[in-house]
Order: C-alpha cells, then structure tokens, then sequence
C-alpha cells in the first residue's frame, strides 16, 4: 500500500471567496509557506494532505518548519508556482538541519554514519562520481521523515504495537514528501522512499523487489541497517561488528541485495 501523503500542487483562492478561506483553514491540510512576491499580493505553500499523518505528527512538523498558515495571509491570492532557486537552497539546508536534529533526538550520529557507509560501498562498487553524490545525499536525508512521527515512537525502549509499527513504516514516504519543494532533490526521491524495500518484495513502503528497488537504495539499506546495528541508540545498546556482518549475511537475498552485501563485507576487510 502507498502511505506517501498526497501532495496537492495547485491551490488557488481568490481573497474575497470566503467559503473557499474557511475550507482550507479547516480542512485536513497541512500547509506551509514558501514563497511571497515583493507586493505580498502571492504566496506559495507547501500543501500536504494530513489525513494519514500520526497524531503528534502535524505539531512535530511546524515546529520545524516554522508557524502553520495563518489568517493573516488571507487577504491575497494563494497559489502553488515553482520557488525561487535560492528559496530552493535554503529549504534544502533546512531537511539537513532536520536530519541532525532527528539524530540529536536519539543521541546519534546516524544519517552522518549510514551516508559514510553507503559512499564506502558505492565507491567499492566502481559507481561514478555523480551517483555516489547522490547516494551520499540520499543516505544523509533518509530519515528526514521521522519528524512526522510522535517522537515518543522513536525512541520507544520496548517493543512496538502493530499500530505503532505501521506508523513508523510511513517515514520514507514522509522523507521523500518533504524533498519535493526542491528540484535538485527530486532524482534522490525515490532512493530516500525505498531504502527500507528488501529484496524479496516484503519490505515497504511499495513491495519493491529485486532491481525493482533503485540501485541506490539497495545500498543506502545495508549501510543504514549495518549503521543501526553498531551505534548506540537511546532505546538500545549496539552489537558487535562481528555480530553486525553475521546479520548481514543472515539477511543476504532476503532483506538485502546479495551483490551490495558482498561489497559491505569487501570494505570492512580492506579496513583490517
């Protein structure tokens, strides 16, 4: 099933419709100011169907991306159009901000650790320079989407309900939603919604299989598990690298494209 919240890219009010105004300030919508023109006469936002969003998930979001649409905007026209390149670099600054701060949220290093990781593989794998960039990135931003969900889940000690499992499922989609403002960021978006699809199709959000999943993700997958498994977390302590790779190997053509586990291993013993 796709959990990727819906992403409405045309949004048009005339200031003076005001069943239209009071639609949108009660409606399931989330939407964030982007962009306004020097006569404060347009606006752009961000415009996320909020439906399937956890609760906890709407709060977390605008204190990050600053106060939610307000009636102070309400007396010009609203619409989606393109932003500004420079809106476009600020913005994309702002989802690494994001990515430091969901580490700092369980005393981790974990975005910074997996895209290491992934570039060690990639490079090892002969990749060019332009698609281990864009792995590298990818793997830096991977988990943006965990500022949607209730941050009591993410560092939950104990087990998680089903209920609390289906909703932690939904962050790569949420991580990919939120790359969508910015261009530069779109050919990353599908290695950021799949790095949690495994290689027999039982992973999600999609039900991805095989080379189904972008060659990218494959490799974002095992740095990111084999990063998990070695790092200290909150709700949890780490395991050994030995025991680490033994996992790996465990989950070789199951979880994990059997080729990119080949290449983790080869990088770890060029270490030794």
């Amino acid at each position: 099933m796709n959990n990727k919240p819906n992403f409405k890219s045309v949004i048009e009010v005339e200031k003076d419709n005001h069943r239209l105004w009071n639609e949108i300030f009660h409606s399931q919508n989330i939407l964030i100011p982007i962009e306004k023109d020097d006569q404060d006469k347009i606006i752009s936002l961000f415009v996320l169907d909020k439906h399937n969003f956890p609760v906890g998930g709407q709060k977390n979001l605008n204190e990050i991306t600053g106060a939610p649409f307000t009636t102070e905007l309400a007396n010009v026209k609203v619409y989606f159009c393109p932003i500004l390149p420079a809106m476009q670099r600020n913005y994309e600054k702002t989802l690494y901000m994001l990515a430091e701060s969901i580490d700092r949220c369980d005393s981790s290093t974990h975005s910074g650790d997996t895209s290491i990781w992934a570039v060690k593989i990639a490079e090892h794998m002969g990749l060019n320079k332009d698609e281990v960039k864009k792995i590298k990135k990818a793997a830096e931003l991977h988990d943006i989407g965990k500022a949607v969900v209730p941050r009591e889940l993410l560092v939950k000690p104990g087990p998680l309900s089903d209920e609390e499992w289906e909703i932690i499922r939904r962050h790569p989609g949420y991580s990919a939603t939120l790359m969508e403002p910015v261009q530069s960021l779109r050919e990353i978006q599908p290695l950021v919604r799949s790095h949690h699809e495994h290689y027999i199709g039982d992973g999600y959000p999609d039900g991805l299989r095989g080379e189904e999943i972008p060659l990218g993700a494959r490799i974002i997958s095992v740095a990111d598990a084999f990063s998990t498994m070695i790092s200290r977390r909150i709700y949890r302590t780490p395991i050994s690298k030995k025991r680490a790779v033994d996992e790996l190997v465990r989950c070789k053509g199951t979880q994990f494209d059997p080729k990119i586990v080949d290449h983790m291993l080869a990088v770890l013993e060029a270490q030794h």
